[in-house]
């Protein structure tokens, strides 16, 4: 991320999807940057990743 306010931007397009994969629900989710790919996603304890498959943006966070 280059300008300031790039991550917040960044987290509000994810949102969504990062309460689903929190929720357990990990497939099935396109990417909320392209439109178009499919997501992967992983979540443990600790770490949430989603990747897009197409585009390869991707959004990692670990859990407070």
């Amino acid at each position: 991320m280059d300008e300031p306010g790039e991550d917040i931007e960044a987290l509000s397009r994810y949102q969504e999807v990062i309460q689903e994969v929190l929720a357990g629900r990990t497939e099935g989710h396109k990417c909320p940057v392209c439109g178009d790919g499919d997501l992967q996603c992983e979540a443990d304890e600790v770490h949430v990743r989603i990747r897009c498959l197409k585009c390869g943006r991707f959004f990692e966070g670990m859990l407070a």
